[in-house]
């Protein structure tokens, strides 16, 4: 059985107060498609507003995203654009009052690679604006499964990022199979330290034929099944490759701790 929640509905009841991962092999959509769709703009060098990642709005408040987009930053260095397909045009400004990694995040392997951004100013639903369903914990997905990554990201490895939002259909991967091949990885030289795939992460892609992606930009948006965000995009080897699946938190591993953090 499966079990959706939709944080919407239980906002009212929450007590709350550098590497970067685009959409390869994918198609321009609209943000009407994806209304819960946040856009993660960093500052650099205090100058410019750029897209760094992606993000799943879950209350008026709070944003699902990736616990490495934001790793040693400062608060005042984030910004969340929602309402606009464009990547750096359109939409509402919300400026960020709090950051919260999951307490267990390692940041040399991205494990527990997930964080709740929260909003200074609540947003205004709209047909461009609506709150994201997420994974319950007991929701399975099974192995090969259609799921669709959506972000801003690079369109192929250190390529260009898309200025138009982007989604892209894979599949699901068996994960022992995906931890078998990053294991592999790590045993070539130079690759000693890659990260291991564990109990919550999902592995996605296009098996042994590649070309289909999340990449660089798009970590911390959703990879959704059926409309349900049961990932969150995290990291993998380069972007599509046909051996090495993309990986992403697994989102039903921690959905006690987002609804407790949203």
């Amino acid at each position: 059985m499966r079990f959706i929640i939709f944080l919407g509905l239980l906002a009212t009841s929450f007590a709350v107060p550098r590497s970067i991962s685009r959409i390869v092999g994918g198609k321009d959509t609209d943000i009407s498609v994806y209304p819960f769709m946040a856009n993660m703009q960093f500052l650099e060098g205090g100058l410019w507003w750029r897209t760094y990642c992606g993000g799943s709005l879950l209350t008026r408040t709070s944003v699902l995203s990736a616990a490495h987009c934001f790793y040693g930053d400062h608060v005042w260095q984030w910004r969340v654009i929602l309402g606009s397909s464009m990547a750096h045009s359109g939409g509402t400004v919300h400026t960020i009052n709090r950051i919260v990694l999951h307490p267990q995040y390692d940041h040399s392997v991205y494990n527990f690679d997930v964080a709740i951004v929260h909003l200074n100013s609540p947003a205004a639903y709209s047909d461009t604006v609506q709150p994201a369903s997420i994974a319950g914990s007991n929701y399975h997905v099974a192995d090969g499964t259609s799921v669709t990554h959506v972000g801003w990201g690079r369109l192929w490895y250190m390529g260009p990022t898309s200025e138009r939002l982007q989604h892209v259909d894979i599949n699901v991967i068996n994960h022992e199979l995906c931890a078998e091949r990053y294991a592999y990885l790590k045993t070539q030289p130079r690759y000693e330290h890659w990260p291991d795939v564990t109990d919550n992460m999902m592995c996605a892609g296009i098996l042994n034929i590649g070309g289909k992606d999340a990449c660089g930009g798009d970590s911390g948006g959703p990879l959704l099944h059926n409309n349900v965000i049961v990932g969150v995009t995290s990291w993998g080897f380069r972007c599509a490759d046909p051996f090495y699946p993309g990986v992403s938190a697994r989102v039903s591993y921690f959905t006690d701790w987002i609804i407790a953090n949203a």
